[in-house]
């Protein structure tokens, strides 16, 4: 049949049309690229014909059959398929835009890589659907079930995905930017390559999902889970971080040029290339296996290992983490501290290979005698000259050192009106108080004059966590106290009037200033402090202003500073 002979069949009607298709076995027309506009094609029974390439444009196809229909690279946009069986109809390519699906009946359709912008699929069940590079721009899929489907491929962009099922879903490059994700399940989800750019995802549950490579740019994070997360060279450009969780997540080569930390988008940090990873990634383990056993030489020049790795990674700083047996040897781990200028997965993967180098030299040892005889030589020898002045150093403590620590001081209010029957009773109470806090918190160079407290730590957070502590359990216990709390270098000197070691330095000022213009019963926490520990989710900080009383570096008596008044919002056991 010709197209028009096709057109002047249609213009029979759906009846007659029909009944010529049950009864003629002859009347199957070829409609490719055929096209039909402004048309009433409702009830019309399509199925099985071959309509590739053909155009129907603002046509009504209500309650038309188009089962196992060929409608590949067809355009059916801005129609109406109320009602339709669309049943195993082959619909890739098309592009069903704007149309009205209210009803229709999709079962198997086959739908890869066709264009179904702004449609509003709700009531629909596309579980069974293949949308690998599909076009659904601007649609409503509130509460579909796509648990395990592959939608690699697909624009989801500006969609309504509220209530979407993807667990176990590949999203592997699907744009979703713009997207709304509210309640939808993405556990074991993968969006490598996606691109998520502006959506929505605080508080979700993130663990364990792969975002290498993903575009997350100006997305808000907050509060969500990270944990064991992928995101290996992704772009986080712009995103809101406040308060997630990132335990055993991997970042390496991940891209970040600015982020907000707090939910209101306040505060904005600038990143050098490669410095968000140096911040806040998790150490990087180096790992060397030792057959059998650790013998006492491969201990002995375990430190010359680490030397040498931080002499050929300058800047690099190592520490033994852990040793620890495992079937079939010892396992050997070592920690890098610091990677300086260094971009930390390239740093692990060099790392690990001169390790691996020296370690093969290290476990050769073994088998040569000479050198084993040798060696245990020159560490007897060692040891008559060194250990003598090692144990006269023991006694002369850490003087002169210059320490980067975490400074405590705290001061009790009312203490010079304790009448002095009670002041012995409350300082005994007060003591039996804080000892054990300053313990489970590893408090080093602790020491009160009268009713100034002062102490440091080696982690930011237990300095914070402890200063909450005290806080909480002084305040219960009936004591009116405040605590001021910073970050700095600190110098390790010998006090010649206490014969003890003593501490100086611009952080310990600034403790004992921030201490002095804190509110009873506040704990005040400088800038440095709060960078160091506020993307932990551990503490709440509310930004104040203080007035300092006296002068202190460049800043003098009566500027006001910057600081934070901080709380304890989630428990910590203790800091490693």
């Amino acid at each position: 049949m010709t197209k028009n002979e096709i057109l002047e069949a249609l213009k029979l009607g759906a009846h007659e049309w029909n009944r010529r298709r049950k009864t003629d076995p002859a009347f199957t027309p070829n409609m490719d690229k055929l096209e039909l506009v402004d048309l009433d094609l409702s009830r019309f029974d399509f199925s099985d014909l071959s309509m590739q390439g053909v155009t129907i444009n603002h046509c009504c196809l209500k309650s038309a059959k188009l089962i196992s229909t060929d409608l590949r690279d067809a355009d059916l946009r801005n129609n109406d398929f109320t009602g339709t069986s669309l049943i195993a109809a082959r619909l890739e390519s098309a592009n069903l835009s704007g149309s009205k699906l209210h009803q229709s009946n999709l079962l198997t359709a086959a739908m890869r890589g066709s264009c179904l912008q702004n449609i509003d699929f709700r009531g629909h069940d596309l579980s069974s659907l293949d949308f690998r590079g599909s076009d659904l721009r601007g649609s409503n899929l509130e509460g579909q079930n796509f648990i395990g489907h592959d939608l690699s491929g697909a624009n989801l962009a500006d969609c309504i995905l509220n209530n979407v099922d993807f667990t176990n879903a590949n999203l592997n490059s699907a744009n979703l930017s713009n997207s709304q994700f509210c309640g939808a399940k993405l556990k074991g989800a993968n969006f490598r390559s996606a691109n998520l750019s502006n959506v929505n995802l605080s508080g979700h549950d993130l663990s364990d999902i792969n975002f290498e490579d993903a575009r997350l740019n100006n997305c808000n994070l907050s509060d969500a889970n990270f944990r064991n997360a992928r995101l290996a060279r992704s772009d986080i450009t712009g995103c809101i971080l406040g308060e997630i969780h990132t335990d055993g997540w991997d970042i390496s080569q991940i891209r970040c040029e600015h982020a907000f930390w707090g939910k209101n988008r306040t505060e904005k940090t600038f990143y050098r290339l490669h410095e968000f990873e140096r911040i806040y990634a998790e150490n990087i383990i180096i790992k060397l296996d030792y057959p059998y056993r650790l013998t006492a030489g491969e201990i002995t020049t375990l430190p010359i290992l680490i030397e040498h790795l931080e002499a050929t990674f300058w800047g690099a700083i190592l520490r033994l983490k852990n040793i620890k047996d495992v079937p079939g040897g010892t396992l050997v781990e070592l920690s890098v501290e610091e990677s300086s200028k260094y971009q930390p997965s390239v740093l692990k993967n060099e790392l690990q290979q001169e390790a691996n180098r020296i370690h093969t030299a290290q476990l050769a040892l073994r088998f040569n005698q000479k050198l084993k005889e040798d060696l245990k030589e020159e560490i007897a020898r060692l040891k008559e000259i060194f250990w003598p002045r090692l144990l006269e150093l023991a006694s002369e403590h850490e003087s002169e050192q210059i320490r980067n620590l975490t400074v405590l001081f705290m001061d009790l209010k009312g203490f010079s009106k304790w009448r002095d029957d009670e002041l012995s009773e409350k300082l005994g109470l007060f003591r039996g108080l804080i000892k054990p806090i300053l313990n489970k918190w590893r408090a080093t160079y602790p020491n009160m004059e009268g009713d100034s407290l002062r102490a440091t730590f080696r982690n930011a957070t237990a300095g914070l966590a402890c200063a909450c502590m005290m806080r909480d359990v002084l305040t219960a216990a009936g004591f009116e106290l405040r605590i001021g709390v910073e970050l700095g270098e600190v110098s390790v000197v010998h006090n010649e009037v206490t014969d003890q070691s003593d501490l100086e330095g611009t952080a310990v000022s600034m403790a004992a200033r921030l201490e002095a213009t804190a509110n009873t019963g506040a704990v005040l926490a400088s800038e440095k402090v709060r960078h160091y520990t506020h993307h932990k989710g551990i503490f709440c900080f509310s930004p104040e202003k203080a007035k300092l009383i006296k002068s202190i570096g460049t800043k003098n008596a009566g500027d006001i500073i910057e600081c934070y008044s901080v709380k304890l919002v989630k428990p910590i056991q203790e800091i490693a």
